[in-house]
Parts: C-alpha cells; structure tokens; sequence
C-alpha cells in the first residue's frame, strides 16, 4: 500500500503495447508452431488475458535454471495432477516440440500418479494415446514435424 500522500508510479499496462494476435502468435513460434485451441479462445474472447498468459508463460518457454523441455514435463504432471483433461495433450505436445521423448512423458506422468493418484493418468489417457498415436505416425512417416497450430478435435470433441 502507497504511503499517505504519496504517488504511485503507474506504468503503462503491456495490453497497450501488444496485441492478443502478436502475443498469441509469439507463444505459437516459441512452442514450435502449436498452440492449442483454448489460446485462440481466450484471444478471441478475452484479448486482455492473452496479453498476460504470453507474459506468464514466458517462464515455460525459455532456458533457466531448468530447460524448457523438463519445465513443460513439469507443466505437464502439474496439470495432470490439477485433473485438467484439456490441458494434457498441449503440455505434452509441446515438451515432444522442446525434445521430450514418449519415454520422458510416460515418466512425467508416473510422478503426476505418485503424487495424485491414478486418477491424473485415467484423466490423461486421450490427451497421451491422441499424442502418442502422432508420435508413431510422425516415426512411420520419418519426420518429426511439429504439430498444426489448430487441431482438429478429437471424438470425445475436447482439446
């Protein structure tokens, strides 16, 4: 809280400067070409949270102390833990676009069963088969291309 009488500083709000378009279009680059369909929703219907959610997600797309590659395994357990059906196959299919192997998300999700319970892998059985199933057709086909910036949805018609 501002002392008595004192003036805050008020800086300008990054949604000033950046666009939902640009910040969802950056995120989509630095994810390597994939974002998933919940990001085009909330730029389209909330362009403000957009804006944010690239700054906040800046954390998972750069090097640090960890690399990016484990903070989105680490993504991937938490929201496996959080039992956010929707959020299992984006995390994955980014940390498999930073270089994780199926083998590295099978043992993500081992640590998201020992610290939730079984029901976080019954929780993300579609996203890993979905993921999986790509996987193998990406090797059979012998490329390894990122996946489409939208997906078309799945049977169960989440994402």
């Amino acid at each position: 809280m501002a002392e008595e009488g004192k003036q805050c500083k008020r800086i300008k709000n990054l949604k000033d400067d950046v666009s939902a378009e640009d910040a969802v279009a950056e995120m989509k680059c630095r994810m390597g070409n994939y974002a998933p369909h919940t990001l085009h929703h909330i730029r389209e219907h909330n362009p403000e949270l957009a804006v944010v959610i690239k700054e906040l997600d800046r954390v998972l797309v750069e090097d640090g102390a960890l690399d990016r590659k484990t903070k989105r395994l680490i993504a991937l357990a938490c929201v496996a833990t959080r039992m956010c059906e929707g959020c299992i196959y984006p995390q994955a299919r980014v940390a498999v676009n930073y270089g994780a192997t199926k083998e590295e998300i099978v043992e993500a999700m081992h640590v998201a069963v020992v610290c939730g319970g079984v029901p976080t892998w019954s929780v993300a059985r579609s996203g890993l088969s979905e993921l999986f199933a790509e996987l193998d057709e990406e090797k059979a086909a012998g490329s390894a291309k990122p996946a489409k910036a939208v997906k078309t949805r799945s049977k169960t018609g989440k994402k």
